[in-house]
């Protein structure tokens, strides 16, 4: 990420210095340490240990350096869109990755009339990092916020742990929420707030878009359906990657003969059964 993002912060310059914890910001345990999930809300959105406050708050002193939004799908039925967002401050060497919800009202499971709910929201392609930080940043007043968080990659009723409860996986961070523009309970709104982590590490030098690193998940709250959406999304790539792209084996000369050979003697074969 380095390069491209030299590009985007120009004159700062890149020191590699941990960040302090700002107000808002709960750092995700790490296995062995229990919870898994660290809680965010006593129950109501107001009183939020992980409300980082606004977006523009929450990405002060980053720069985007990513953006891009698609369609959210399910049963072919449009049913939002999602957002997501990569930023870098050139300043403390951290990546800031930040998606966000906006569902809408179409009726995607026939022959109910439900609208879909997201219960859970993860994003993947964070085993390698040690210490994150994440949060949730509103753009309205009215954004659904994230009542627990943590780096698993289990959601509402798939807890595998004791009592049902998340176990880990550090590949993941889950954000626990409840964005449905028609939710039976009549209380979510069908916007949520950017969902946001971060994280300094020296072996980050690029990112890139990856099929399936980000999952929506309906976990039937309500008794509705359980159903997964998988999406492409941004993650990073890190130095060990990259380094072992550019040390792989590049075949000897005499290895591209065998190969022609062979594929030569296939190609022969291949016409005396013709004939």
């Amino acid at each position: 990420m380095k390069q491209l993002i030299a590009q985007a912060v120009l004159g700062t310059g890149i020191a590699m210095l941990a960040a302090p914890s700002s107000a808002g910001w709960v750092t995700l345990n790490n296995p062995p340490t229990t919870p898994v999930m660290t809680a965010c809300s006593n129950g109501t959105s107001t009183s939020d240990a992980c409300n980082v406050g606004t977006i523009s708050a929450a990405t002060s002193g980053f720069s985007l350096i990513a953006s891009q939004s698609s369609s959210i799908v399910a049963n072919a039925v449009t049913v939002g869109t999602l957002y997501d967002n990569v930023y870098y401050n050139g300043s403390t060497g951290e990546s800031l990755f930040a998606l966000r919800l906006d569902m809408n009202g179409n009726q995607w499971d026939p022959p109910s009339d439900e609208t879909f709910e997201v219960n859970d929201v993860f994003r993947s392609g964070f085993s390698s990092v040690g210490s994150i930080q994440a949060g949730y940043a509103r753009v309205n007043s009215v954004d659904e916020y994230s009542w627990a968080i943590g780096r698993t990659d289990e959601g509402l009723n798939e807890g595998t742990g004791s009592g049902g409860a998340s176990v880990y996986d550090t590949n993941w961070v889950r954000w626990w929420t409840d964005v449905n523009v028609d939710d039976p309970d009549g209380s979510s709104p069908g916007t949520s707030a950017w969902f946001v982590m971060k994280f300094t590490d020296e072996d980050v030098v690029d990112f890139t878009e990856a099929s399936g690193a980000i999952r929506i998940w309906q976990g039937g709250e309500e008794g509705q359906e359980e159903y997964e959406i998988f999406m492409s999304g941004y993650v990073p790539v890190f130095a060990s990657a990259r380094s072992a792209m550019a040390l792989a084996p590049v075949p000897e000369p005499s290895e591209y003969a065998m190969l022609l050979a062979g594929l030569g003697l296939v190609g022969a074969i291949a016409r005396r059964r013709m004939k």
